[in-house]
């Protein structure tokens, strides 16, 4: 049985898999998000690609690889070595928390955290790398990172 997903959470499926992969086709690509749960036309893929401004860039390993764009230029993608070395941590600034992330992975963060519905996070707001979390006044921090722990368990993989 197929899973029918609304478009904005594949394209946010697509930026994820893209920004912690190297892929080289369409083909690899769609077998991905198959194994994820969204499975797609190569013409949709098509679209989505063209939507989310995606496009080849030469990789570390000197092949053509799937971008996210980035500040007007393409970033190469980093490898699952770099991914696993990148720092996920949290900061805290009175009653904001700031989550730090792997480029293009804070807005599926983002929607994790928005979707776990913890009353004491009030809101995220998203970038690249970057979620700002508004949390309830006078929350305790320690129970705050327990729970971001639990939303997101990179954090606890340092």
């Amino acid at each position: 049985m197929q899973k029918r997903q609304d478009k904005k959470t594949r394209l946010q499926a697509i930026r994820l898999i893209v920004s912690s992969q190297s892929l080289e086709s369409q083909e690899d690509l769609q077998v991905e998000l198959d194994k994820a749960g969204f499975p797609c036309t190569q013409t949709t893929l098509s679209r989505d690609l063209k939507q989310l401004r995606i496009s080849k860039v030469r990789g570390r390993n000197g092949h053509s690889v799937y971008a996210l764009p980035r500040e007007g230029m393409f970033s190469p993608v980093l490898t699952h070595e770099e991914m696993r070395k990148s720092c996920w941590r949290v900061d805290f600034s009175g009653n904001l928390m700031v989550v730090h992330t792997p480029p293009g992975h804070a807005s599926m963060v983002a929607y994790d955290i928005d979707n776990a519905h913890y009353p004491f996070f009030l809101g995220t707001v998203a970038g690249d790398d970057t979620v700002l979390v508004v949390l309830q006044e006078d929350l305790e921090r320690d129970k705050a990172r327990v729970a971001i722990s639990e939303i997101v368990p990179q954090l606890n993989q340092k």
